[in-house]
């Protein structure tokens, strides 16, 4: 299953969202605009086409058609169908995401005191998805309520519901076919996350986790597109960062605080994550 990548900040942001019950013989117009446009379906079935590819869709079924791509009906409903849809703004997606692929466990810089503006982040909204009517209905009838008698207390509600629907869409973590190398995965962050400070060590980490470390390394590599190694120098980068704005420990003690104790390479390992060398970065940072 495809999922779109979107980017955030900023947020989608809710246009309108409604309710319908199509009866038979009705069929969607022919519409193209700079908007998504995510169906919903509770029962009956429901024809819609997107840029040449069809789609039918059932009982718990959504859609997210895309901006700028044309959509209609290819064909009437032939039993009473009962749709909602929700109108939201926001960029084209980045790229088109197979769910076994997204890096589930790929690290996300963290805010900071430091930080003037929000971190990057990605979000990914599937492209068709079937979810149960009695844990989404509700929101979305919430939605439309709120929707329909607006106003300035109400209208930070609905926005903040278009939120909570963007999380319920999330696709699972993990397909069945990769759920044991997303627990290995895990295993290997968890291994590395409480052993930041020490030196690296394949075998140890073997005898610890027991499994081959290729196996290991290849689980890690599948879910956050890192080597072991790569994320163990994340962690503790991170944590050298964090040091460098909280502490006034010298450049050098930081370093073997994070398990760098050799600080020419600390200097360029920093440098090559970061672009900047740990004394420019307080500097820059620091009291900011």
């Amino acid at each position: 299953m495809d999922c779109l990548e979107l980017s955030f900040p900023p947020l989608p942001q809710l246009i309108t969202v409604g309710h319908a019950v199509w009866t038979p013989g009705m069929s969607h117009f022919v519409r193209n605009f700079a908007v998504y446009d995510l169906i919903f379906v509770r029962n009956g079935t429901f024809y819609i086409c997107e840029e040449g590819v069809e789609y039918t869709m059932s009982e718990g079924d959504v859609l997210v058609l895309e901006p700028g791509k044309t959509h209609w009906g290819h064909r009437a409903v032939e039993e009473e169908t009962e749709v909602y849809w929700v109108h939201f703004a926001h960029v084209p997606p980045i790229r088109y995401v197979e769910r076994e692929r997204i890096p589930w466990q790929r690290t996300v810089e963290r805010g900071t005191d430091a930080h003037l503006a929000p971190v990057p982040q990605t979000m990914y909204v599937p492209k068709r998805a079937n979810l149960p009517t009695e844990s989404i209905v509700p929101l979305l009838d919430e939605m439309v309520r709120l929707h329909r008698s607006l106003t300035l207390q109400s209208s930070l509600r609905l926005q903040a519901k278009l939120g909570e629907l963007l999380v319920r869409l999330q696709p699972e973590p993990a397909a069945k076919g990769s759920a044991r190398t997303m627990r290995i995965a895990d295993s290997v962050i968890r291994y590395l996350q409480e052993r930041v400070a020490e030196p690296f060590d394949a075998g140890a980490m073997e005898r610890a986790l027991h499994f081959h470390f290729d196996y290991l390394a290849r689980c890690l590599k599948r879910h956050t597109g890192m080597s072991p190694l790569r994320y163990l120098h994340r962690l503790q980068i991170e944590q050298a960062k964090a040091l460098l704005l909280r502490t006034d420990l010298p450049v050098q003690r930081i370093g073997e605080r994070v398990g760098q104790p050799n600080g020419a390479y600390f200097g360029r390992l920093f440098r090559r994550h970061v672009g900047t060398t740990p004394a420019a970065y307080r500097a820059e940072h620091k009291n900011a």
